[in-house]
C-alpha cells in the first residue's frame, strides 16, 4: 500500500494528547519578512499518514525555490506500524529556521526515500523594515 496523506499543514503549534488527540493552531502557508535572509522563530509541521504495518524511515526536507535542501541534517525517524491503514501522526518543530530568498519553498515528506507528499510554503520579504515577521 502507497502512503496515504490524510493531512499536511504548517502552524504556529501543534500537539499529540495522551489519548491521541491531534491539535493544531495558528494554521499558516505564507510568512512575511521585513527583510531576507531572516529566520522565522518557531512553526510546527503536522502530517497525519497511513501507512502499511512494518517500520517505515520517515524523512521531512525542505528546499527554497531554486531546489536547495535548507536543512544540512533533516529530521528522520522509524515509523513503527502494527496495524496497516492506521493513522499515524507526525508533529515536527523547527526553531528559528533560517530563510534566504522569497518565494515558494516546499516542505517534503519521504518515506522509505520517496516523496510522497510536499507543503508549499511562500516566503515574502516586504520593503519595510522594523516589522517581525507575519504570517497569512
Amino acid at each position: 500500500m502507497r502512503p496515504t496523506i490524510k493531512a499536511a499543514l504548517l502552524c504556529d503549534y501543534a500537539l499529540t494528547s495522551d489519548d491521541g488527540k491531534l491539535s493544531a493552531v495558528g494554521i499558516f502557508s505564507n510568512i512575511n519578512f521585513a527583510s531576507l535572509p531572516n529566520a522565522y522563530p518557531r512553526f510546527f509541521v503536522v502530517i497525519i499518514l497511513t501507512l502499511d504495518a512494518g517500520t517505515h524511515p520517515v524523512r521531512l526536507g525542505i528546499v527554497d525555490p531554486i531546489g536547495q535542501q535548507m536543512l544540512p541534517d533533516p529530521p528522520e525517524v522509524d515509523v513503527q506500524v502494527e496495524l496497516p491503514g492506521a493513522d499515524t501522526n507526525l508533529v515536527i518543530d523547527f526553531n528559528n529556521l533560517p530563510f534566504n530568498r522569497a518565494g515558494i519553498h516546499q516542505v517534503q515528506l519521504f518515506v522509505s526515500d520517496l516523496l510522497v507528499h510536499s507543503i508549499p510554503l511562500s516566503i515574502q520579504g516586504a520593503a519595510a523594515s522594523g516589522l517581525p515577521p507575519v504570517r497569512a
